[in-house]
This record gives C-alpha cells, structure tokens and sequence, in this order.
C-alpha cells in the first residue's frame, strides 16, 4: 500500500513500525487466536474508515470479481470482509508462526495433491511452487516443514521496514529462505543455482510488478500476468505446481497443490507452452477467488494499475 504524500509515509512508517512489533509480541500471548481475530477486525474497520482510497479500489476489485456493480451491497460486503479477512492472516500468521508446527499443522483440514509436489520433487530439477496473494500463503512454509522441506520464497519487500523484518524473521522460523527483489527485474542466477540443486522455490504469480506481463483474461477482462516463474521454468526444465491456500467459514485452513506443469518446447514452442501454462494457473486462481472472493488481497486497481497505466504513457 502506497501513499504519494511523504508526510503520510511517515506517520504510517510510525505506526507501522509501532504496531507490528506489539502485535508480534501479543500473539505469543493469545491464549485461542480468535482473540486475535477480534482485534484485527477492529484494525481493519479503522483502516477503511482513515483510508477511503484502498476502499474504493478493493470495492472496483471485487465488483469485477463478483460481476456486480460497484455500489451492489454485495460488493462493499465483500470487500470488507476481504479487509478483515486480510487482517486475520497476519494475526495466525503471527500466532502459528510462534509456535510449534504441530499447532498450525492441526489447523489444516484439508491437503489437496501432496502426492504430485512428492512427483515432481522426485524428477531431481527443483520444483517451482507458484502461489498468489490469497489465502494465507505466508503458512505453506510452515507445512512443508513439517513435512521436512524448506522453501526458498522470492518476494517483493514491504515498503514498511518493521513488518519486513518481523515478516523475515516468522519465516525463518518457519524454515523459509527469503530471496528479495525489487520488481524492477533481477538476475535469476541464484534461482537457477538453487533449483538445479533440488530446491522448492516459491514465486507470487498474480502480480505484474516488472510491468511486462502477458496479458491474460480474467475475470471477463484481460489483464498482464508476471512471466517471471514461466521463464524461469523452461530455463530450467523444473515443473511448476500450483499451490493454493484458503481459510474456510471454520478458520480451517485447506492446501491444494496442482499438477505439474512443464515448459519443455523448443524455441519456437516455448511462448505457447508458456502462454498455455499461464492460461492454466490463471483459471485455477479465477476458481479459487470464486469459490472464496473476500480471500484474493488486492488493495490497488487491479485491472487499472496506475503504475501501469503511466509506464505506458
């Protein structure tokens, strides 16, 4: 979430900077995470009321999504919900990630397609799990180590430094290894190497932040996809498994890993089997979002990205 005004930055900086760390420090103190849950409901509905400008995006967001007119009930309902919903995530991230795996673990009532990860783990070139903004994707790491995987997460730092560091420091102790990028382009050397190695890399595969995505359609409309995770699968023959995860009306948390997708077409090939294979994530994540919609994170204009919008002018 961004502000042009530099006073504003500052003032959030500082609230930002204050209130993470306290919240981090009072989930290891929740005696049931609901308790949590309370106090992140009334931090989001404080946010929508200071911020009326990410409301405004997330209501066009969600009435694209829904297919509802911006003003609908539905629309706004939802959107809200989403807010909350997002505010939720960090609070059982932060919960979960203080203690013992077998907790989170526990929460989960479903794992959906465990058997092709192992598949496509077994091929010996790397896995590239490819995620999105949904769910709380920030707990995958927490159940793949208790499955004993460690996962090399590529990430765009947040542009408030305490959530980064309170957010790479859960993740440490969830077995996941940050790899920071500043979604202006960056070398993929380091994740050659690694999947090479055998290793899972987790990627975000919903948001074009080098602003030189294929476009895809979505949600009726067409929209750029990042072709980063794509590239970098048929560079180095590794699958791609999708993988999903979502929260039910119980607080239950569900994995779903897709089926392994290969990019092995020659030169002349490559783009379709890339476009073919982002065709395939795109309508997973479409499925997704339908059956969960207050569940997909967007606080921008999704199909109107400014960032882009100017980067075309």
């Amino acid at each position: 979430m961004q502000s042009e005004s530099r006073a504003l930055g500052l003032v959030y900086g500082a609230v930002f900077g204050s209130l993470f760390p306290l919240f981090h420090f009072a989930a290891r103190s929740f005696a049931r995470r609901e308790a949590g849950h309370a106090t992140a409901d009334q931090i989001a509905n404080a946010f929508m009321a200071l911020r009326p400008k990410y409301l405004e995006a997330i209501l066009g967001n969600t009435a694209q999504v829904l297919g509802l007119r911006a003003t609908h009930p539905a629309v706004e309902r939802t959107a809200r919900e989403m807010v909350r919903q997002h505010a939720r995530a960090w609070v059982d991230f932060f919960f979960y990630g203080q203690r013992p795996v077998e907790e989170a673990l526990a929460q989960f009532a479903s794992i959906e397609g465990a058997d092709r990860l192992d598949a496509a783990r077994a091929e010996g070139r790397g896995v590239i799990l490819l995620t999105a903004h949904a769910g709380n994707y920030e707990l995958g790491g927490v159940l793949l180590r208790a499955r004993n995987l460690k996962v090399h997460a590529v990430y765009k730092p947040d542009r408030f430094e305490a959530v980064e560091r309170l957010r790479e420091s859960l993740r440490a102790q969830g077995g996941v290894v940050g790899i920071p990028v500043d979604g202006v382009g960056f070398s993929t050397l380091p994740l050659v190497k690694l999947l090479r190695e055998g290793a899972l890399v987790g990627m975000q595969g919903d948001r074009d932040f080098s602003l030189n995505g294929v476009p895809m359609p979505f949600f009726g409309r067409e929209v750029p996809f990042p072709r980063g995770p794509w590239e970098l699968a048929a560079m180095t023959g590794a699958p791609i498994i999708t993988s999903f995860f979502f929260t039910d009306e119980d607080r239950r948390f569900h994995a779903r890993f897709g089926e392994p997708i290969h990019i092995r077409g020659g030169r002349g090939e490559r783009m379709a089997e890339i476009e073919a294979g982002m065709r395939a994530y795109v309508a997973g994540l479409e499925t997704l979002i339908r059956q969960h919609p207050s569940q997909w994170y967007c606080f921008y204009p999704f199909w109107d990205d400014p960032a882009r919008e100017k980067s075309q002018a």
